[in-house]
C-alpha cells in the first residue's frame, strides 16, 4: 500500500512539474514576443515647434511686460537679476535648438498629453533620442518627433524647417560656449550699469 502511495505521489509530482514547465515555457515565449517599444524624439525639433507656437508667444509677451516694468525702475539689482534670467533662458533655448540640451521644461507644458501620444504609438516610454544612452537590440524604437511637436500646435513654417534641422548634426554640448551670453552681458553693462 505504501509503495502504491509513493508511486502515485511520484507520478503526481512528475505531472505537476511537467505542467509547471509547460506554463513557464508559454509565459517565457509570450514575454519574448512582447518587445519593449520606446518612443523617441529629436529635442531640437520639438523645441523649434515650441518656439513657433502660441505658447511661446505668450511667454515672450509675459517676459516683455515684466522686463518693461523692471527697465523703468531705478532698481539696478532687479535689472541685473532680470537680465541674468533672460540670458540664462536664451542660452538654454539655444542649447536646445542647436545642440542636445534638455527640453524637459518645455515638455512640462504638454505632459498631460504625452500619455495619449504613447498609447497611440504603442510605446512604454518617450525620451529624447539624445538621452537614450543604451537600448537592448531586442527593443523597438519609434520616432515620435512630429507627434510630440504637434502637441504645441506650431505654425505652418515649422514643418518647412524640419527637414533642414534633420540634416544637421547637433553641435556637441561641450562645444556650446557662452560667448554670445558674455557679449549680451557687456552690452547690458554699458547700457544699464554705465560700465
Amino acid at each position: 500500500m505504501k509503495t502504491k502511495c509513493n508511486t502515485f505521489r511520484s507520478i503526481f509530482a512528475m505531472i505537476a512539474l511537467i505542467l509547471l514547465a509547460t506554463c513557464w515555457s508559454d509565459a517565457s515565449a509570450q514575454k519574448k514576443s512582447q518587445l519593449l517599444k520606446i518612443g523617441t524624439y529629436d529635442s531640437r525639433i520639438v523645441t523649434m515647434a515650441y518656439s513657433r507656437s502660441a505658447m511661446f508667444d505668450e511667454q515672450q509677451v509675459k517676459m516683455g511686460k515684466e522686463g518693461a516694468i523692471i527697465e523703468q525702475s531705478d532698481d539696478t539689482l532687479k535689472k541685473t537679476e532680470a537680465f541674468y534670467k533672460i540670458l540664462t533662458y536664451q542660452y538654454l533655448l539655444h542649447q536646445q535648438v542647436f545642440s542636445r540640451g534638455s527640453n524637459y521644461a518645455i515638455l512640462e507644458l504638454v505632459k498631460d498629453k504625452l500619455p495619449q501620444v504613447a498609447k497611440a504609438a504603442g510605446v512604454s516610454a518617450i525620451v529624447s533620442k539624445w538621452e537614450l544612452t543604451f537600448v537592448d537590440p531586442e527593443a523597438e524604437i519609434v520616432d515620435l518627433t512630429l507627434a510630440v511637436s504637434d502637441l504645441f500646435n506650431p505654425s505652418k513654417e515649422f514643418y518647412n524647417m524640419v527637414p533642414e534641422i534633420q540634416k544637421q548634426e547637433p553641435m556637441p554640448l561641450e562645444e556650446f560656449t557662452v560667448e554670445e551670453v558674455i557679449e549680451m552681458w557687456k552690452q547690458f553693462e554699458m547700457k544699464y550699469l554705465g560700465k
